[in-house]
């Protein structure tokens, strides 16, 4: 990848297309994870490559592409999310759209949206994108203790909103300690690692 990166930063747009077409997939999962909606996050995503287009010649390190990338990914989401909050204040509601997503990528969705917010893109990088704590610590510019603390607490946070949602509460089956859900590890087993 840091020889097509190198190609991209010297005008090589074939190199460019080849880099995006292997983060295609990766980002379309962070930014849906973001909006909730594919309309929505195909033009994020549209907007994410335009800026990495014109950018690309200011990354100085190309083995840190994909976290370069990463953090434009989730400026424009956040970008995007504020406006649309502005939006909606001001009257003006936006559409729903609905989508034939499994049932596990339509839970995993509606639990990463109601998972606090400073935990939800450490839990996005870490298991959407793949991304180490250090990877993570890097892109959003915090501590490698302070990201793996997050983690940790993003993930009893991840249990808890799912304990909620399906209508569990505390000495009914639930757990207090963080600990996973064998039904919630079993239907999130491909995203929830932990």
């Amino acid at each position: 990848m840091n020889r097509l990166v190198k190609q991209a930063k010297n005008g090589d747009a074939d190199a460019f297309v080849q880099l995006m077409e292997q983060n295609r997939q990766n980002m379309y999962k962070v930014a849906i994870c973001y909006v909730n909606n594919p309309e929505d996050a195909a033009d994020i995503i549209q907007d994410t490559v335009l800026t990495a287009f014109e950018k690309i010649r200011d990354l100085k390190q190309p083995r840190y592409f994909k976290t370069w990338l990463t953090r434009i990914l989730m400026n424009k989401c956040k970008d995007f999310l504020d406006k649309r909050s502005w939006e909606v204040a001001f009257g003006e509601l936006p559409e729903t759209a609905y989508s034939d997503t499994a049932l596990d990528n339509l839970l995993y969705e509606e639990l990463i949206q109601a998972v606090e917010e400073q935990y939800r893109d450490i839990l996005v990088l870490h298991y959407v994108k793949g991304f180490k704590s250090k990877e993570i610590a890097e892109v959003l510019g915090m501590k490698d203790a302070t990201v793996r603390t997050r983690l940790r607490r993003g993930r009893e946070n991840l249990c808890q909103v799912y304990e909620k949602q399906m209508g569990k509460r505390k000495g009914t089956g639930g757990s207090s300690n963080g600990a996973v859900d064998p039904m919630f590890q079993e239907r999130m087993g491909k995203y929830y690692a932990g």
